[in-house]
């Protein structure tokens, strides 16, 4: 399994260099730089556009020296009032792998303690219509951590069965649009949230969906592949096949 979510120093919060994947690991690997705009978290708001020009250069020097190992990604933040800037920002450009986010709401971002402040069922709703506008809008392959807006606020899958009517209209729009689910194992092991994964897990097989993807969330070294062992007994455990892992 190809871990589908790697940052680093491209992205504008990580330092991680590819060489701290590529020297412990012998398969391939694809980074998936952020891509925010209006970004209010850590100190901004500003734009945070990976160099693109750079980042390509970076990879053809590296995969000359280590066998064309490394893919080409980024991870597209949704912020509706600015899709036309990331719209114009990805013409043109060459991605292997293009995940697709919802971080803020242009105030803050969602693992900020703002975030607590707010009326739970009302954010979350919002929250999961506002990935669907972004999956509507952009176009993308994986849909990444589908609790990011949540995870500051530990639910239960008791109380995140409360919106499977939104769950399901959202996976439904997923699979419409033929993007993957991933299993973010910074959400389920660092977070805490393996239980709401197995719960979307279980309504996601029930809705016949066959497009999966693997990913750390990795801006460390130490969290490269994090729990893939883990994450590969689920996958068996749930029947998903290797053929449907992008």
């Amino acid at each position: 399994m190809r871990d589908n979510h790697l940052h680093t120093y491209f992205s504008y919060d990580a330092e991680a260099r590819f060489e701290d994947y590529l020297t412990i690991y012998e398969g391939e690997i694809v980074t998936t730089e952020h891509f925010d705009l209006s970004n209010p978290y850590l100190g901004g708001p500003r734009d945070d556009v990976p160099d693109y020009q750079a980042y390509t250069e970076q990879i053809a020097c590296l995969n000359r020296q280590y066998g064309n190992r490394i893919k080409k990604g980024i991870e597209i933040g949704y912020y509706a009032p600015r899709e036309a800037d990331t719209l114009a920002y990805l013409e043109g450009k060459d991605f292997d792998l293009k995940l697709l986010s919802v971080h803020h709401n242009g105030s803050f971002d969602y693992l900020e303690d703002e975030v607590l402040s707010l009326d739970r069922n009302e954010h979350i709703v919002a929250y999961l219509q506002e990935i669907e506008r972004a999956i509507e809008r952009i176009p993308a392959d994986v849909l990444a951590h589908f609790d990011y807006g949540f995870r500051r606020l530990s639910l239960t899958v008791d109380e995140l069965r409360e919106f499977e009517p939104n769950l399901r209209t959202l996976f439904q729009k997923m699979m419409d649009y033929h993007l993957a689910f991933e299993l973010n194992s910074k959400s389920m092991y660092l977070y805490d949230n393996e239980p709401l994964y197995l719960y979307a897990l279980s309504i996601l097989q029930e809705m016949g969906c066959k497009r999966y993807s693997i990913g750390s969330d990795g801006h460390y070294q130490r969290h490269f592949r994090l729990q893939f062992d883990r994450i590969k007994q689920i996958l068996d455990d749930y029947g998903i096949q290797e053929e449907w892992l992008v």
